[in-house]
C-alpha cells in the first residue's frame, strides 16, 4: 500500500481515526462543549431537501443505569426467554463508557426525498459526528443491538415508531492511546471509469 502522508491535520485526523473498545474508554465525557461542535459537524452531512433528520440522545451519568434498564426491558420483551444472567449483562452496557449517545433519524414517509437518501444523511451525520470527537481528542466506537428496532425503546428516546435508530455511539477518553489500525489499499476500492 503506498504511504500516505496526509497534506494538512484535517487529513491526518480522518486518517487516523479508530473506533475505541468501550472497555478502553474513561472519563472524562465529551463535554457540553465539545458536544456542541460535534452535534454542529453533524449538521453539515449532505441533506438532499434540507430535511434535517438527525436527532441525538446524551445518556450520561446516572442516566446510564436508567438507559440499561430500559435496554433489558428490550431484550426480556423480544427474548422472553433470555437468562436473569443475560439480561443483567444488557442492563450495564451502557455503563462500559462514560457516554452513549443514541443516534436517530426523524424520517419523513412518503416524501420526495427517498427514505434511503433521508437514512443516508443521517448515517453521514453520525459519522461527521466521531470525526468530531475524535479531533477533540476522544475517543468512540458505534455499536448496535436488536434493541433498535424496538418502538417502546424509540419513544423512550423521543422518537417515533416510524423514525430510525442507527446505532449507540460510546464515547469518553481513551485509556491509551490508540494504536493505528491496518486499512486496505485504497486503490482496490477506486478506479476511472471509461
Amino acid at each position: 500500500m503506498p504511504d500516505h502522508n496526509p497534506p494538512n491535520t484535517a487529513l491526518a485526523m480522518l486518517l487516523g481515526r479508530a473506533s475505541v473498545s468501550p472497555s478502553q474508554l474513561r472519563p472524562p465525557a465529551p463535554d457540553a462543549a465539545a458536544l456542541e461542535l460535534s452535534v454542529a459537524a453533524a449538521l453539515r452531512a449532505p441533506d438532499h431537501g434540507g430535511l434535517r433528520p438527525w436527532r441525538f440522545r446524551m445518556i450520561a451519568g446516572e442516566a446510564r443505569a436508567r438507559w440499561g434498564q430500559v435496554l433489558a426491558d428490550s431484550l426480556a420483551r423480544r427474548v422472553p426467554e433470555t437468562p436473569p444472567e443475560r439480561l443483567e449483562l444488557e442492563a450495564r452496557k451502557p455503563l462500559r463508557a462514560p457516554l452513549v449517545i443514541a443516534a436517530g433519524a426523524a424520517l419523513r414517509h412518503n416524501h420526495r426525498i427517498p427514505l434511503w437518501e433521508q437514512e443516508a444523511t443521517a448515517a453521514a451525520g453520525v459519522m461527521n459526528l466521531m470525526n468530531a470527537l475524535h479531533a477533540q481528542g476522544y475517543g468512540a466506537i458505534w455499536l448496535s443491538s436488536g434493541a433498535l428496532e424496538d418502538t417502546v425503546v424509540k419513544h423512550a428516546l423521543g422518537l417515533a415508531e416510524a423514525d430510525l435508530l442507527l446505532g449507540w455511539i460510546y464515547a469518553g477518553t481513551p485509556a491509551a492511546p490508540v494504536a493505528p489500525m491496518p486499512r486496505p489499499d485504497p486503490s482496490a476500492f477506486w478506479s476511472a471509469w471509461e
